[in-house]
């Protein structure tokens, strides 16, 4: 009886994220260095296809402050993309267990090309290679496919390379035991803007009563939401502080960015 191969494909296996490593996360070139690499290691006991591939993508969010990222297959020439301009060696390639491969790129930018930062996302794709199993009663086969896309990102640089953040708005409306936060940012400048973000709630003699922080690269502006945990908060009048710190803390060129000074901004809020 001839047999029947049935194909499956599950995207974004926990478990195959823990088999194969991309490091770094983010790799830096520069009109100095137009050469990176990164390293994808296969830590399974089994042989994977690994392929690399480039796509243009930023973080966007909605009103409401959910944020999501947005892909490009054709950026225009309007968006900050390297894409065009980006080769890898190799792009596939046969990942045997417990190795691992160096990619090298390059970036061919054109003459024209003016300052600031530019980017893409390096999408490593891995499918392990596995036999099929058969089922001899029925004759058929399955081949499930796990596929794992990882996304990482490359930027370009080229001075002067400038970045800055601005609040433009802050929003709250308390739910119960939350404060909902919706904030608003506009990047200036250049370049991205790489925040340490604390958001304090201070009492009358300055004290936090609650907080929240998270590290978040300001890639073009954006509106984020934060739900703070007030349950333990009295009722009263308080300041909302919200306080972005410029960090790039990946390796980087020489061309490093020039930030503008620690940003603060304060609103009052009325908790009841």
């Amino acid at each position: 009886m001839k047999k029947i191969i049935l194909f499956a494909t599950l995207c974004l296996s926990s478990n195959l994220f823990s088999q194969v490593i991309i490091s770094p996360y983010v790799v830096y070139m520069d009109e100095q260095e137009k050469f990176g690499t990164f390293i994808v290691q296969n830590e399974s006991d089994q042989e994977y296809e690994i392929s690399i591939s480039f796509i243009f993508g930023h973080p966007k969010s909605d009103s409401l402050g959910n944020v999501s990222m947005q892909y490009y297959q054709e950026p225009t020439d309007t968006l900050p993309s390297i894409v065009s301009w980006l080769r890898a060696f190799p792009r596939n390639f046969i990942l045997q267990p417990k190795q691992k491969q160096i990619i090298r790129m390059t970036v061919r930018p054109p003459d024209s090309l003016t300052a600031g930062t530019r980017w893409a996302r390096i999408v490593t794709q891995s499918v392990p290679k596995a036999p099929p199993i058969s089922n001899q009663s029925t004759g058929i086969s399955a081949k499930i496919n796990f596929v794992l896309n990882q996304v990482t990102t490359v930027l370009y640089r080229k001075n002067p390379a400038e970045t800055g953040i601005e609040v433009s708005s802050i929003k709250t409306q308390q739910d119960s035991s939350l404060l909902n936060i919706l904030v608003k940012y506009i990047r200036s400048g250049n370049s991205p803007f790489w925040a340490d973000i604390t958001l304090n709630l201070l009492d009358s003699l300055g004290n936090s009563v609650a907080d929240e922080s998270e590290y978040m690269p300001v890639y073009l502006d954006i509106t984020k939401k934060y739900s703070m945990d007030i349950s333990k908060v009295a009722k009263g009048n308080y300041t909302l502080e919200i306080q972005l710190i410029h960090n790039e803390k990946e390796d980087i060129p020489q061309s490093k960015l020039i930030p503008k000074e620690t940003l603060i901004r304060k609103i009052d809020v009325e908790i009841n």
